[in-house]
């Protein structure tokens, strides 16, 4: 080991607990854990993640575990027990942690310190090491390198294990990328100064607290001096009795104020000394000095059965406070948030998208600030606690039988939650895509989601003003992707499901759009794919009886500003309405949800006759607003006089995207334009079907009546036919067949016809009416050929040549054809049997002529057969009368 000195100008710099790298390891405890994990957080959906140990060959050689970590989400990564470093040595099983998007990580060892990603590391750090009782216990630190050839300073103060030398040694070392060196010493080793001349990890901690409890192992990652802060405010642990105890740093000649309640004590310290001081139960402390300090708490349990356990905590100081944080509850603990605010905006602080409620707020004395404390209960979850505007502090603690724990919330600086679609339909469908994307497959379906995900992220993540065709501009691309266009019925929930969220992206979008550009009261824009309207609003006091319209393309929405202002979270609320060019090609009649229509309205042939348009307020979607919004949207064709107009919006109904009409009333509607008036914020839409039609109780009794009369008749005929032999020849047996087709054809109308619970039964219903009545024409036919060649021959037909005229022509055409033409117009098109109110022909795609087209064909035959017979008559009785007037001329 060299030696050499650094020098460094004073710098500051900005700590962060997002990043997409860490490094950490696990130091040598009392023997009281074998479990090390890594607890990682995600900010944004399909975050890749990578969890190694560099130069690490255990028992299954190389450890790397990926994982797919969605927004809100916390998952742990269990690490081999051989990851653990003992003793004073250099080592290079360094915990690597890899993202390509923004996370936060906790190292897990029987305590859990936040980890600071490699941006945050700096290049000097002071040591604190809280003495402890027990005998065979002693402090710890390792310093960690992310960068190659990094050669480190230790100055020690105090004496380190297995070494000799005095308190003013400076060790040197040198350290490839992912090394590390583990210092253990004797007694305390506070104020140990460590500089580098690239930035390094550095994790403090003691092998074993006995104070007040059995042993117990405790570590911290410190913060570098360059980012130490002047002021800091602790509040007091809720179950704690016994006092806690509080270090502070000093890098050079420092003035600190120390506040505990209203007693005020003023120390002077030098540089590279560490001051300790007591912090009451139910006290909290107020910090100060004139330069940078660290200050670092130290919990030290109680001397109680099943008491807590010791932790150490980097305290933040006030600069480093900030709006938006995630915290993680832990297994086994009663979890707690512990909160340092400005006394004026406690109020709005909110919790998992609720205003945070039942917390007491204390006063800080001597400062402008009040602290709290909140139970987050037993569920094992991320929270996320923002303040619109103010920042303030948050600190996760939690209290176990024979632990408890202490760590920072992680600071969400470039996350908004505006950007953040969380409802419960979008997380499905991100947790099925982790799998995807987990076990190694491609799902266009998912791919789009990731990409719309990225741009919403992307954009949302702008310090600057963004502008609606930045906004507009990406998402007309995803509205051509093929995921939407397909119109397949195996891709139909996918359609459904990716709509919904591409819907709720770009409403969230333009929100934001308009909030971060404050100077623009109103911005439009008009792509091919989309036209966006926004409005900002500024709450006025008092009653507010304006309406504000906002237009896109041919579509207006009318909203009133009581609805605005209810949806102000701060000093200005933003109003967006969308309308979209071409989605009513996409999410078109078939995602209706048939359960909801009646049988009746199945018949209507409904079409969406209108374009898509959103309309969104304040944070997204308002429901059950108490003034309706009304919505002009202009008819994609024009309305015929038959037809009804219904006002739809898009609902998620058991993760399936449906058209569905509750919430919203037509009020007006013309040949060209309709208003709705709905009482909630979402997607809308006009379908338009034929006029209901209602069934007249005449016109069915008079039906049941005639047909039940013909099939008497019917009966009486074919028993004639059957049973009186004498008048049997050919135009009989047709009459014969005539009269059965029709009865069964009758019949199974009479009984079946509207049988239509059962789609399969109801299609068979309906081919076998189609063949019985194409029977009973085809059987006409044969009828109407009979007597054009018996009129043209002149003469009775004797039985050879009707058991001729059988054979030939009879039974081939009067059953074989009806079948021929059942059996190609199922195969062409199987649902056209059968609809939602009749066992009959479908009048879509014009199915129903596969029925009328035979039928006017015989009809036209027979017509033809009729007035070639009433000529051949006609000369045939010219010929006779002349026949005649002869005879007598001869006579």
């Amino acid at each position: 080991m060299g030696r050499r000195g650094f020098a460094f100008p004073p710098s500051t710099c900005q700590t962060e607990t997002l990043g997409r790298e860490f490094i950490t390891s696990y130091m040598e405890d009392c023997g009281s854990s074998s479990q090390f994990e890594v607890e990682i957080t995600g900010y944004f959906a399909f975050t890749s993640v990578s969890v190694s140990i560099s130069n690490y060959t255990g028992d299954g050689g190389r450890f790397e575990e990926k994982i797919m970590v969605n927004q809100g989400e916390m998952v742990r990564v269990r690490l081999p027990e051989s990851v653990g470093i003992k003793g004073s040595t250099k080592f290079s099983k360094m915990v690597l942690v890899k993202a390509d998007k923004d996370i936060s990580v906790v190292s897990v060892s029987n305590k859990t310190t936040v980890l600071y990603p490699v941006s945050s590391l700096g290049k000097e750090h002071y040591i604190v090491t809280p003495s402890t009782e027990c005998l065979d216990s002693y402090p710890e630190f390792s310093v960690m390198t992310y960068e190659d050839f990094n050669a480190v300073e230790v100055h020690v103060k105090g004496k380190l294990r297995d070494r000799t030398q005095s308190n003013s040694t400076c060790i040197g070392i040198k350290l490839r990328a992912f090394e590390g060196y583990q210092f253990q010493g004797i007694g305390d080793l506070s104020g140990t100064r460590i500089v580098s001349e690239k930035p390094v990890a550095i994790l403090i901690g003691q092998v074993c607290f006995c104070n007040n409890t059995k042993c117990n192992h405790v570590f911290e990652q410190l913060l570098p001096v360059c980012s130490w802060g002047t002021t800091y405010i602790i509040p007091p642990l809720p179950w704690q009795k016994m006092n806690e105890i509080v270090y502070i740093t000093a890098s050079r000649n420092t003035t600190v104020l120390y506040q505990l309640g209203e007693q005020q004590e003023t120390v002077t310290l030098a540089g590279g000394s560490v001051l300790q001081r007591p912090l009451k139960p139910w006290i909290p402390v107020s910090i100060s000095a004139n330069v940078g300090i660290q200050v670092v708490f130290y919990s030290v349990g109680c001397r109680i059965p099943n008491s807590s356990h010791t932790f150490l905590m980097n305290v933040p100081d006030v600069a480093s406070y900030c709006q938006m944080y995630s915290i993680n509850a832990q297994k086994g603990f009663e979890d707690f948030a512990l909160m340092v605010a400005d006394t004026s905006e406690t109020g709005a602080i909110i919790l998992d998208n609720q205003p945070l409620r039942d917390v007491v707020w204390n006063r800080v004395p001597g400062t402008e600030f009040v602290w709290g404390m909140r139970t987050l209960g037993p569920a094992i979850r991320s929270h996320a606690v923002e303040h619109p505007s103010s920042p303030f502090a948050l600190l996760s603690v939690g209290n176990a039988a024979m632990d408890s724990y202490g760590i920072p919330g992680s600071c969400r600086k470039n996350v908004t939650f505006k950007c953040q679609t969380e409802t419960l339909q979008i997380k499905e469908q991100l947790e099925r895509c982790k799998n995807v994307f987990l076990q190694g497959n491609n799902s266009e379906f998912c791919s789009f989601m990731n990409s719309t995900l990225v741009n919403l992220e992307t954009m949302c993540a702008q310090d600057r003003a963004v502008s609606l065709q930045e906004v507009a501009r990406p998402f007309g691309s995803f509205l051509n992707s093929s995921i939407l266009s397909s119109g397949g019925n195996e891709s139909k929930s996918e359609v459904a499901s990716a709509m919904t969220f591409l819907l709720q992206s770009v409403e969230l979008a333009a929100l934001t759009a308009a909030l971060k550009s404050p100077e623009n009261k109103t911005q439009t824009v008009t792509t091919e794919s989309m036209a966006i309207e926004t409005l900002l609003v500024v709450p006025t006091a008092g009653p507010c009886d304006e309406v504000f319209t906002l237009r896109a393309q041919n579509e207006t929405m009318d909203i009133h500003c009581n609805t605005v202002t209810k949806a102000c979270t701060e000093d200005s609320v933003a109003v967006a309405f969308i309308s979209y060019s071409t989605l009513d090609s996409i999410i078109n009649k078939r995602f209706l949800n048939e359960e909801d229509l009646t049988a009746d309205e199945k018949l209507r042939n409904f079409h969406l006759n209108s374009r898509v348009v959103s309309g969104a307020v304040g944070d997204g979607r308002l429901m059950n607003i108490s003034k309706p919004v009304n919505f002009t949207l202009r008819h994609r064709q024009e309305k015929k006089e038959e037809e009804e107009t219904c006002c739809v919006h898009w609902k998620v109904i058991t993760g399936k995207g449906t058209w569905a009409e509750d919430g919203c009333t037509a009020l007006h509607t013309n040949s060209t334009h309709t208003i709705c008036s709905c009482d909630h914020l979402s997607s809308f839409a006009l379908l338009m079907g034929l006029t209901r039609v209602e069934e007249s109780y005449t016109l069915t009794i008079v039906t049941h009546v005639g047909l039940t009369l013909s099939l008497l008749c019917l009966l009486l005929a074919i028993l004639t036919f059957l049973l009186c032999h004498s008048i049997r020849n050919v135009s009989t047996s047709l009459h014969l067949q005539l009269c059965l087709c029709l009865f069964l054809a009758d019949l199974l109308f009479l009984t079946a016809v509207k049988r239509t619970g059962i789609r399969v039964v109801c299609a068979v219903i309906a081919g076998f009416l189609h063949y019985l009545f194409l029977a009973c024409f085809s059987w006409m036919f044969l009828e109407g050929l009979h007597l054009f060649l018996t009129v043209r021959n002149l003469k009775v037909v004797n039985y050879t040549s009707a058991s001729r005229f059988k054979k030939r022509f009879m039974y081939p055409v009067g059953y074989g054809f009806p079948a021929l033409v059942v059996a190609i117009s199922a195969g062409v098109n199987p649902e056209g049997y059968g609809t939602s109110k009749h066992c009959w022909l479908s009048l879509d795609r014009g199915f129903r002529w596969n029925f009328l087209g035979p039928v006017c064909a015989i009809i036209l035959i027979n017509l033809t057969f009729f007035l070639v017979t009433l000529w051949i008559l006609r000369d045939k009785l010219s010929s006779l009368n002349e026949d005649v007037s002869t005879l007598k001329d001869t006579r």
